[in-house]
């Protein structure tokens, strides 16, 4: 199936849609997994949704299976490598991570995603957004970072888990920009998602916890299939933004979500910011409002020239 020219323009509004679902998915979750008594079950049963989902118009569309009929070896090959660094490993990692480390040390080295993916892209997909975008960054590192207790910060035995699990969602944003050259959006989706969470659901049965799903109450699967749900969006959005515009650009406006959240937060629960969150965050708006300017105007000569 023949794909239309990738246009700059909507690769960047899909980035900010999927910033505007992250951070309400953020908020969604932080409430949910907290009535779960083992975290990566949970997100291994969120998954399975948003998996499941995906298989519906590989059900009842023969344009969906013919798109797979035409994948070859080599291409086969390299979605599984996304299902393995993208829906299931760096997951096992994280959570492992978090059980012998501190919030913060997470929090700090989760920021460092979208930094990451521009070095490998522009390493790997030779992306070039300019000094502009690059100072951008590092604001929007900053901004991120703003408010954390630096003390907190710990080089522990958690840090080799965390730091493995992030480099590995940063791998599968590069490796899904390189695919979606030439694989359809759908397929690059229906790999990361519906092959990815039943990689995730094999580990937690392996170490013996899916006996908990028998235990699960209404409210819990009702938190399970909204959050499925959410991360479905989460993830179209982004496929669909790395689909017409740079692997750096659709994964540092995203990590702007701490905005939507911090918003919902201050909205549903009438919380009181510090001056010092105040500062970074006002940071992180000015950051995303230059690499969404400087990009875009970037990409869009590139395309031209």
């Amino acid at each position: 199936m023949e794909q239309s020219a990738p246009d700059p323009r909507r690769g960047y509004l899909f980035a900010l849609l999927s910033m505007v679902v992250s951070g309400v998915a953020i908020y969604v979750n932080a409430a949910a997994v907290k009535g779960f008594p083992d975290s990566t079950l949970y997100t291994a049963l969120k998954n399975g949704v948003a998996g499941l989902a995906l298989l519906l118009p590989l059900a009842v569309s023969p344009a969906r299976r013919q798109e797979l009929r035409h994948l070859s070896r080599r291409r086969l090959v390299l979605l599984s490598v996304v299902a393995l660094i993208g829906g299931s490993i760096p997951y096992a990692l994280y959570f492992r991570g978090l059980q012998l480390s501190t919030p913060v040390t997470a929090s700090v080295i989760d920021h460092a995603q979208f930094l990451l993916v521009a070095l490998a892209a522009l390493a790997f997909l030779r992306e070039r957004l300019g000094a502009g975008v690059w100072v951008s960054l590092a604001v929007l590192f900053v901004g991120l970072s703003a408010g954390l207790a630096a003390d907190a910060v710990s080089l522990d035995a958690g840090v080799p888990y965390l730091a493995a699990g992030t480099a590995l969602f940063a791998a599968d944003f590069v490796l899904m920009k390189y695919l979606l050259r030439g694989v359809p959006p759908y397929v690059v989706m229906l790999f990361k998602l519906t092959l990815g969470s039943a990689l995730l659901l094999a580990f937690v049965a392996a170490t013996g916890r899916m006996g908990i799903v028998g235990a699960l109450t209404l409210l819990q699967w009702g938190y399970v299939a909204v959050t499925g749900l959410v991360l479905l969006a989460f993830t179209a959005a982004s496929v669909a933004g790395l689909r017409h515009a740079s692997a750096t650009a659709v994964t540092a406006i995203p990590a702007g979500s701490p905005l939507v959240t911090t918003l919902l937060v201050v909205v549903g629960r009438g919380g009181v910011l510090s001056p010092l969150r105040l500062v970074g965050l006002l940071l992180v708006l000015v950051a995303l409002v230059a690499v969404f300017i400087l990009g875009q105007r970037r990409e869009a000569r590139t395309r031209t020239a």
